[in-house]
């Protein structure tokens, strides 16, 4: 062949190819091969031997050629497979030849496709039916084409419609198929419902539907969204709403969905609450653990709840609280409840010993561990507190209603057997070796009492503070004064550092111990008493043993003196030796023995004519004296009653007084008046007046009773004589008296009540009782029983409900009305 055909040749097959390709760019989507009609074309492929496919192949070729005019053979070429199809669907094949079975290159074929040896020399029209019945790179993922695959052979198709009644199941082993409307009804969700959650909608309807559509203790779910509510769901069903990022139209965190519990993530934790509450509601959350294995390691610990909260070296120094468990109580109610903040309960029940297998294991209540693995000191390692307890509180407390710690002890079963506790608060080690600082340490203020045991009831003589043997009961920081029982000796001791200084034994014996020759005093006794020091009940023949040389002195500066020294008892004043009494009964005086009937002229006006000094049981006595006047002083002259001569008693101007200081505060005249400034403080004192005008006892000055009777045993505080009266006001006009008519009340002579022997009262004027009077009451038989009575007489009649009133014609009922 010539160059020029050559040319011509390869430009017609270049362009019918392009035809070719521009027929098929313009033609209609490629049908879908899987389609009935187009499974049917197919089959007859199938079943035509290969002969009549050639030669049908080719008659189809040359006819479209011959019917194409000249210049068509692209379309022609392009048509050729579809009279292919349309042969064989009109044509009955039937040969005992196998059937052909092309090949089909994976993937369809494409412009990097080669084509297989057996078909090299086929004609378009083969190529078409090939293709037909081939998956091509354009079908993949297009409309009516196949559904692509992923690298890994599965398939992923877009869903779009109603799936409710499609299945599904889950990947793991034994999961069956179950329709999603069903796996979707599991948990509602309140979008179901027509939730808006724009913070603009009002979700309330679209809540209260979900609520109402929810069995009792379901599950609600809500969406995130912003919640619009014009009012709280309502219902008595409880239900728990799972908030996921639930917001209040606001902006602001979801805290409330009535009487329900509302469960959200809240400031990024886990939030439950409940807004509202109802009477006998259950708890918010609530958790059980059923222990019911055995065995186990040992010291291992189960828990029902269990939270770490770790806070590392890391940082900047932390300046805030961390509180790994809080909980809050706020509470204003009133009415017979207890708010209690936390509460915990141990409980051992009432049949837990039924299985015989005794004791049971140790249970508590609560249980606080407070850890320091430094191994460092305080000072170094910080602080540390087991348990800390706050109360805070103004004002006072009256009542003693605020309590820091309260422990209380009760039977479980009142009708059972008194129960008992062991100890109260029990202080202890954990092992042998460590130590606390101070016990209890009651460091605050306080203004009744550091520890109060008045209200403990002791019982077989129990002790209320018990500090045991050999140990001290300190009264000061340095611990140097304190007691300890010896038990040893059986002695309770008190010590100051290590020198005991006061003892008792266990027979009462009493020795101390004295450090300070100086000015220390081994006994001292201050205040008032009848007597110092009592020995009288003391029935050892010595009262008292002094030393040789020791001396008992007399006054606070111990000038006067009695002492045995040298075979000799001596009393002395200052220096001097006043008196000696030797062994043999040999008295010695220095001075000179006053006798009796010794008149001693003094001259120097400021010397005492008499001085006693010495020690005797009487400091002047005259009962041995015959002489009628014991003591006689002149006018003026007055005896002194201690020794500054502030007290005095004297008689003067016809009076004899009493002073103190130059005052006369008791002054009794001739005719027998006496009278008295502030209170007569003598018992069985008696006056005889002779002067019919006087008072017999006056009182003058301030004082709050005038006269106090109260503390007098006599059953009568006062007697008067018949006729003698007491006046209520300093002129006497208004008087109080018994006369022989009975006890009368009195203005001047004139009688305003009189109450007679029998009980009878009898007013001047009228009776006005501001709470109304009152009739005594009495039965109908009790009162017909009354006889002789004064006319007039008026009782209460119980049966009759009405008063009754005696009259000389018996008794007789009042007719009553009712008030209007």
């Amino acid at each position: 062949m010539s160059p020029f055909f050559k040319i011509r040749f390869l430009l017609r097959l270049c362009s019918g190819a392009a035809l070719l390709a521009g027929a098929e760019g313009v033609a209609s989507a490629r049908p879908n091969h899987l389609l009935p009609q187009y499974q049917a074309a197919w089959q007859a492929t199938q079943s035509a031997p290969a002969s009549q496919l050639s030669t049908l192949s080719a008659t189809a070729t040359e006819t479209a050629t011959a019917s194409t005019p000249s210049g068509s053979g692209a379309s022609a070429v392009a048509q050729t497979p579809t009279l292919l199809r349309s042969a064989l669907m009109a044509k009955s094949l039937a040969s005992s030849v196998a059937p052909y079975v092309p090949t089909r290159p994976p993937g369809g074929l494409d412009a990097a496709t080669g084509v297989p040896a057996l078909w090299q020399n086929a004609t378009i029209g083969q190529i078409g039916v090939m293709a037909d019945g081939s998956v091509q790179q354009s079908d993949k993922g297009a409309p009516n084409g196949v559904a692509a695959l992923d690298a890994n052979g599965a398939m992923t198709a877009p869903v779009s419609g109603d799936l409710s009644t499609a299945t599904a199941k889950i990947g793991a082993n034994g999961a069956v198929g179950r329709p999603l409307a069903e796996r979707f009804a599991d948990q509602l969700n309140a979008k179901d419902f027509g939730l808006a959650l724009d913070g603009k909608t009002d979700d309330t309807a679209a809540l209260q539907a979900a609520k109402n559509a929810a069995a009792s203790g379901a599950v609600i779910q809500l969406p995130a969204g912003k919640l619009a509510l014009k009012a709280l769901p309502t219902g008595s069903t409880p239900n728990l709403w799972q908030a996921n990022g639930t917001l209040q139209a606001d902006g602001g965190p979801l805290t409330t969905l009535g009487t329900d519990v509302l469960e959200s993530t809240l400031e990024g934790g886990k939030y439950f609450a409940r807004g509202q509450t109802a009477a006998d509601m259950a708890p918010v959350l609530r958790k059980d653990l059923d222990v019911t294995h055995s065995g186990g390691k040992a010291g291992f610990v189960m828990n029902l709840e269990k939270g770490n909260c770790t806070i590392p070296s890391v940082g900047a120094a932390l300046n805030d609280y961390v509180w790994c468990h809080s909980t809050v109580l706020n509470s204003a109610a009133f009415g017979g409840g207890q708010h209690v903040a936390q509460a915990s309960l141990a409980q051992r029940p009432a049949n837990a010993l039924a299985d015989g297998k005794g004791s049971r294991s140790q249970i508590w209540a609560g249980y606080d561990e407070t850890r320091d693995d430094t191994g460092q000191p305080s000072n170094i390692a910080g602080s540390l507190v087991g348990r800390e307890i706050d109360v805070y509180a103004n004002a006072d407390d009256p009542n003693n209603w605020r309590i820091g710690l309260q422990l209380q002890i009760a039977g479980a079963e009142s009708t059972g057997t008194p129960g008992r506790v062991g100890k109260g608060i029990a202080l202890g080690n954990n092992d042998g070796t460590s130590a606390y600082g101070i016990m209890i340490d009651a460091a605050g203020r306080f203004d009744t009492a550091g520890i109060d045991l008045s209200r403990s009831t002791p019982v077989n003589n129990a002790p209320v503070l018990n500090i045991g043997a050999n140990r001290n009961l300190a009264f000061s920081d340095d611990h140097k004064p304190h007691f300890q029982f010896d038990s040893a000796a059986y002695t309770l001791r008190y010590w100051y550092d290590t020198t005991p200084l006061f003892s008792v034994g266990m027979n009462g014996d009493v020795t101390t111990a004295i450090a300070n020759p100086e000015s220390g005093m081994a006994w001292t006794l201050g205040g008032q008493a009848l007597v110092g020091v009592n020995l009288t009940g003391l029935s050892t023949p010595e009262a008292m043993r002094f030393g040789t040389g020791q001396a008992l002195s007399w006054e606070p500066t111990a000038v006067v003196q009695t002492r045995f020294a040298d075979g000799k008892l001596t009393d002395q004043v200052a220096a001097g030796v006043a008196r000696t009494l030797d062994t043999q009964g040999n008295e010695s005086i220095p001075g000179a023995a006053h006798n009796s009937q010794t008149v001693v002229s003094l001259s120097q006006p400021t010397a005492s004519a008499f001085v006693a000094q010495g020690t005797a049981a009487i400091g002047l006595d005259t009962t041995g004296l015959t002489a009628p006047d014991a003591l006689r002083m002149t006018e003026g002259q007055h005896v002194s009653w201690e020794q500054t001569a502030t007290v005095q008693t004297r008689f003067s101007s016809g009076q004899l007084q009493d002073t103190w200081g130059g005052t006369a505060l008791r002054s009794l005249d001739q005719s027998g008046n006496e009278t008295l400034t502030g209170s007569s403080l003598n018992s069985g004192m008696t006056t005889t007046m002779n002067n019919g005008s006087a008072s017999a006892i006056t009182l003058n000055g301030k004082a709050g009773i005038g006269v106090n009777l109260s503390g007098l045993t006599t059953p009568q505080a006062v007697r008067l004589g018949s006729g003698q009266t007491v006046a209520w006001e300093p002129t006497g006009v208004i008087t109080t008296g018994y006369t022989t008519t009975g006890l009368r009340d009195a203005n001047g002579s004139t009688t305003l009540r009189q109450l007679d022997t029998a009980g009878n009262e009898t007013l001047s004027g009228a009776l006005t009782p501001a709470g109304g009077i009152r009739l005594p009451t009495f039965s109908r038989a009790a009162i017909k029983g009354m006889s002789n009575l004064p006319i007039g007489t008026t009782l209460y009649d119980a049966d009759d409900d009405a008063p009754a009133i005696y009259t000389s014609a018996g008794w007789k009922l009042a007719a009553l009305n009712a008030i209007p």
